[in-house]
This record gives C-alpha cells, sequence and structure tokens, in this order.
C-alpha cells in the first residue's frame, strides 16, 4: 500500500508588528501594519517633511500609496494620524494621489475640530503669531542682508521655524485629511470631551486598544509648553495666551523680553541673539510660537495583544508632565515595547525622566530625523546615548549605511522593524 502523503501545514500567520519608517528628511512618515487574522490592519502616522533628502514629499507619498495597494489594485488605509499640522508632518498630504486611497478613519488632535470653540480660538492664535512674525522676520531678514550685523543673526532658522505653522501654507493637505481620501472616512479628534474615552476601540482596529495620552484639553497644560529649568528649552511665561485679554501685537511694548531666569537650556547661539536686543523678541516668540504647535500633538499608544508601542508625534513639555503625573499613563510607559522617537530627535521632546526611569530595556525605536546645518543638535547625542545605555535598538531614518539592529531591514531608504506580539 503506497504510503499516505501528508497535506502542508498552512504557514503560521505573522505574529509581529511591522512598522515602516520613510526617509522623509526633515519630517514623519511611519506605516504600521498590525496582523489580523490573514490581512492585516494599516495605519499611517503622518506624511510631511520641510527638507527633502533624498525624494520630494510627494514622491514618498506615492512609495506609501503603492505600499498600501491590495493585490485587486487598490489602495487602503484603515486609520490616517495626523499628529499635529506642523508642515513637517502633513504637507505630504498635498499630494492628488490620496484622492484614491480608500481610508476608514482619520484621526486629528481635538484642536482640529472645526466645531470646538477652544479649538477655534487656539488656531486663531497661532495662525495670527505666525502670519506677524512671517511678516516682521521678512522685513528683518532683508535689512539685515542690505546692512549686516556682527555677530550675523541667522534669520533663516527661525523664518523655517514660523513657515512650518503657517495655516496658509498646510491649506491644501489640512483639507485632504478634513475632507479628502476615497470613501466616507469618520473623523475622530482626539481626545473626545468623554474623560472615559481616552482609551478606545474602534471596528477599523480590530484587537487593537488605543490610549490617547495627548494633547490634554486642560488650559494650563496647553499653555505649559515648557518644562523647568534642566528639561527643555525656552519659557516664554503667558505670551500665546489670549485667555487673560486681548492678545497684543506680537512686537509692541507688551510683548516683554524675557529675562535671563526665565529660559532654560536653549542652544547657545539662540540665547546669545535673544538676549542680544529687545528689538529681537521676533526670535523668542517664533520659538515659543513652535513648540505652542507640537504642544497641540497627538500622543497615542497603541496596545496589540499586549504590546505597547508609543507614537508621540512632537509633544513636548505641556504633554509629557501630564502623561508622566498620571498613574495609568505612567505605568503603561513602563511597557513600551516601541518607540517613535519623539521630534526627531530634538532636545525639547522626551524627558529625560522618561528614558531613565520608564524604559524598558532593549526596545525598539526609530528616529525620523536629518542632521542640519541650522539644527546640530537634532537629534540630540544624549538622548541616542542614554537610550543606548537601555540597550534599545535605535535605527535613524538618515543614515542608510548604520548596520541594522536584530528584527530591522533596510530597502530602498525605507527602514522597518518587526516587533513580536
Amino acid at each position: 500500500m503506497p504510503p499516505v502523503k501528508k497535506k502542508a501545514s498552512a504557514p503560521e500567520p505573522d505574529k509581529s508588528v511591522a512598522i515602516r519608517m520613510y526617509n522623509v528628511g526633515f519630517g514623519d512618515a511611519f506605516l504600521v501594519r498590525i496582523p489580523n487574522g490573514s490581512s492585516c490592519c494599516k495605519i499611517l502616522f503622518d506624511c510631511g517633511s520641510i527638507e527633502a533628502v533624498d525624494q520630494p514629499i510627494g514622491d514618498i507619498a506615492k512609495a506609501i500609496v503603492r505600499d498600501v495597494t491590495d493585490p485587486d489594485g487598490t489602495p487602503r488605509i484603515d486609520v490616517i494620524v495626523a499628529t499635529h499640522r506642523h508642515k513637517d508632518h502633513v504637507s505630504g498630504f498635498a499630494s492628488a494621489v490620496w484622492q484614491t486611497v480608500q481610508v476608514k478613519e482619520v484621526w486629528m488632535p481635538w484642536t482640529e475640530d472645526e466645531t470646538d470653540a477652544e479649538a477655534r480660538r487656539i488656531r486663531d492664535i497661532q495662525s495670527r503669531l505666525a502670519l506677524a512674525l512671517d511678516q516682521s522676520l521678512t522685513i528683518k531678514a532683508a535689512a539685515a542682508a542690505a546692512s549686516p550685523t556682527t555677530p550675523p543673526v541667522d534669520f533663516k532658522r527661525y523664518q523655517e521655524v514660523v513657515s512650518n505653522a503657517l495655516m496658509l501654507s498646510n491649506d491644501k493637505a489640512m483639507k485632504t485629511l478634513h475632507a479628502g481620501f476615497e470613501g466616507q472616512a469618520l473623523r475622530r479628534f482626539l481626545p473626545t470631551k468623554v474623560n472615559d474615552e481616552r482609551t478606545f476601540t474602534t471596528p477599523a482596529l480590530p484587537g487593537v486598544r488605543i490610549h490617547v495620552m495627548g494633547p490634554a484639553r486642560s488650559a494650563d497644560v496647553i499653555r505649559d509648553m515648557d518644562p523647568p529649568k534642566g528639561q527643555s528649552y525656552l519659557r516664554l511665561n503667558d505670551a500665546l495666551d489670549a485667555g487673560r485679554g486681548p492678545l497684543p501685537a506680537p512686537f509692541d511694548a507688551d510683548f516683554v523680553q524675557p529675562t535671563s531666569g526665565t529660559l532654560a537650556n536653549l542652544l547657545p547661539d539662540d540665547e546669545v541673539v535673544i538676549q542680544q536686543s529687545s528689538s529681537l523678541s521676533e526670535f523668542a516668540v517664533a520659538v515659543a510660537l513652535d513648540k505652542a504647535v507640537n504642544g497641540t500633538s497627538l500622543m497615542l499608544m497603541l496596545e496589540v495583544a499586549g504590546t505597547y508601542l508609543l507614537f508621540p508625534g512632537d509633544a513636548q513639555w505641556g504633554t509629557w508632565q501630564s502623561v508622566m503625573a498620571d498613574p495609568q499613563w505612567r505605568d503603561l510607559l513602563t511597557r513600551v515595547s516601541f518607540y517613535k522617537i519623539g521630534h526627531h530627535g530634538s532636545h525639547n521632546a522626551t524627558p529625560k525622566d522618561f528614558v531613565e526611569k520608564m524604559v524598558p530595556e532593549g526596545i525598539s525605536a526609530m528616529a525620523s530625523t536629518c542632521t542640519r546645518s541650522m539644527w546640530p543638535d537634532i537629534p540630540k547625542p544624549e538622548l541616542l546615548t542614554a537610550l543606548a545605555s537601555k540597550h534599545a535598538n535605535v535605527v535613524r531614518s538618515d543614515q542608510e549605511d548604520q548596520p541594522m539592529p536584530p528584527g530591522f531591514t533596510l530597502s530602498d531608504g525605507v527602514v522597518e522593524v518587526r516587533v513580536p506580539l
């Protein structure tokens, strides 16, 4: 009797989360694939850049759409997350290619909710400041070019900070996020006003719990974008707070230059510039505006089968302080398996206490960043060293010749890590 042939066993389903980091230059674009039976759920965190390295952000957008195209030829993403409206996080959504993509849900911070009066107030303050700063810095840069100062002032770095926040420059991308994509995508503005919904589930992501750690809805937390001395880099007191009367024109007598006691951990050239003259108060306001927009950034923790993935966007001190003071959130931070390094590895994100006291040994971490002459301390070497001391596997988007740690692969400029479930 001939031997009975055994049927080939079906391959084991993939039991890992795949996270792809696209090399957008100075910006963010992360595609997350979470196994769901024989298929997967797809989440895109941001798509933007203010300085491309190898490819324009429009080409990156096309590459992402190719990567999410299913065998039937239809591109599909279950959830798109726009952490905040800075150009380096959303500019790629201005591409027409997104109109062909089927999307189930779009998540944005609550400050993007056009029906929320407080959200409109915050956006109006930021918009008016950005426009005023843009105009003033343009005039002063032209004057400085005609009559150079000693030492010279690097207007470009501050003009870029302001440009990143200008709503007009991000208008097309934000319209896509609010009303674009194929199908009738549900828009969520997070966190909702219901406290119990800080943690929620959605049919769009079966088996995933979403923990919305920030931004908080507290006016104090939104305003307080800067940490105490030793944790971040500038406090401009209440310059952005319009809740205590009319907002003054950004450069009139009411916009008082901060004293040295309010400055903490500025880059040396920033502090020199700001302290040189009260006429340079635009620089202090530009830094504060940048951080105010970052302060609205979504900070999300994805929980998948007991594995925790942290995506903090560009969250800064107000959000981090609120999170680390919350026992529930603090406990989750100690369970992280993957960390999207906040704010491109900047010195005004990723608190020291989080790395030293909460980050577990051996996590995987990604930094979407690039070295730029105007921001020489991004990514901050001390941060990368501190993560290395916790035996974290850290990969940067801009170093294609770097050896890949266990679980990481590099192909066509895209780094992917597999996080076991």
